[in-house]
């Protein structure tokens, strides 16, 4: 008798043990969290629950409103809510199905997903410098972020994120062409880590400019005394749509004449010192974005009323008039015939007549044809520069 007391005393006591650790031993789905999006759906994932054969999935608009179920019988341990709203944080919860039943006390707690914001529009430059473009776009509702991509050759590259409706991509160079094609800006809303991203929108490479380089001193490739007309070779430079060609007079900064987006300068005098620069810019939209100028490059469209005075068997005066502009000398040269090899005879003169007795070391002779050029040169502070453009004049010495 006493030892079948004793057998149940002591099944009592393991009977009130054991049912508190059953309860005690129900634990909630666990691992629940967002793994993919659209602008229209989510997708979840969460950890295998032990003995579960299925798994009741179900969302609401806020943590503690009313759910709907999505489905009862998710096998995996994934599933996609579709048919949501863009650019919106949802509330869903994992309840395991265990021997029979739906284990209520075992559903996740809620998490906060969401679905991505619709394509951001109207993607357009704003800004350039040397090396940063800046653009900007219409926001899209329900959007925390934006995340900017280089994209080329099928490869999507991460450059950064901005909370506003414009971002500036830094360490470009205006040297060298784009290290993409197109840049493209996806919207994210970002709930628990997680950025539910929509659908990409995009800026083509061929509507994206940077300033152009600081201008090249422009070179003369031909010019037309008797019009006053020189020609300039166009300033080539990555991203230029177009240059400005400026001549002011040697001494004075006052515009006198300018090419816009050509090479030709019109308006020009012979006897005047000029100085010419140019500038690139480049295009977005309707904005130009200007290089910085170049150097000046001086120039005359050669000395003016250059004569032959007098002339002897073995000798040739030439004058002209003093070209305007500043600080002048003239370095001057004689060839035999046209074609002839030029020989320096002066350098740095500062008269504006002159003898000509010698062709290089040779003196003139009689009934020859000889030819004198007149090359004016300028001094700007301690540098001289010498004028592409001379004039020149040709005569028989007497018989």
């Amino acid at each position: 008798m006493k030892r079948i007391l004793s057998i149940v005393v002591a099944l009592t006591i393991l009977l009130s043990i054991a049912v508190p650790m059953s309860v005690g031993a129900v634990e909630q789905v666990s691992g629940v969290k967002q793994i993919d999006s659209t602008n229209s759906s989510f997708k979840i994932g969460w950890n295998e629950y032990y003995g579960a054969t299925r798994y009741k999935v179900e969302w609401s608009n806020s943590p503690n409103g009313t759910y709907i179920v999505d489905t009862e019988w998710a096998t995996t341990y994934s599933e996609t809510v579709y048919n949501r709203y863009a650019g919106t944080t949802y509330y869903v919860k994992v309840t395991p199905y265990v021997d029979g039943q739906f284990v209520t006390s075992a559903a996740s707690s809620p998490v906060a997903v969401a679905t991505g914001p619709n394509s951001v529009t109207n993607i357009k430059q704003t800004k350039a410098t040397t090396n940063s473009l800046t653009i900007s776009w219409t926001g899209s509702l329900g959007a925390t972020a934006y995340k900017i991509y280089k994209y080329k050759n099928g490869v999507e590259t991460y450059v950064g994120s901005s909370k506003t409706t414009s971002f500036t991509i830094n360490k470009l160079s205006n040297k060298k062409s784009f290290d993409f094609s197109s840049i493209y800006v996806k919207p994210a809303r970002t709930v628990n880590g997680y950025d539910a991203l929509g659908s990409y929108s995009y800026i083509s490479d061929y509507n994206l400019a940077l300033t152009p380089q600081k201008g090249k001193t422009p070179s003369i490739s031909s010019w037309y005394h008797n019009i006053g007309v020189v020609y300039f070779t166009r300033p080539d430079l990555k991203f230029q749509d177009g240059y400005n060609i400026n001549v002011y007079k040697a001494n004075k900064n006052s515009t006198v004449a300018k090419s816009t987006n050509g090479t030709r300068v019109d308006g020009l005098k012979q006897g005047q010192f000029y100085k010419v620069k140019t500038r690139s810019y480049s295009e977005f939209g309707t904005t130009k974005s200007y290089g910085a100028w170049s150097g000046y490059k001086y120039f005359t469209l050669g000395v003016k009323n250059i004569k032959i005075t007098s002339k002897t068997k073995n000798s040739l005066k030439v004058s002209w008039a003093k070209v305007k502009g500043g600080k002048v000398s003239y370095d001057i040269f004689v060839s035999k015939g046209y074609n002839g090899a030029k020989k320096k005879l002066k350098k740095g003169y500062k008269k504006n007549s002159i003898k000509v007795t010698k062709c290089g070391k040779k003196k003139l002779s009689r009934n020859t044809n000889y030819y004198v050029y007149v090359q004016p040169k300028i001094k700007v502070g301690k540098k001289t520069y010498t004028s592409p453009i001379y004039s020149y004049i040709g005569t028989y010495t007497s018989y």
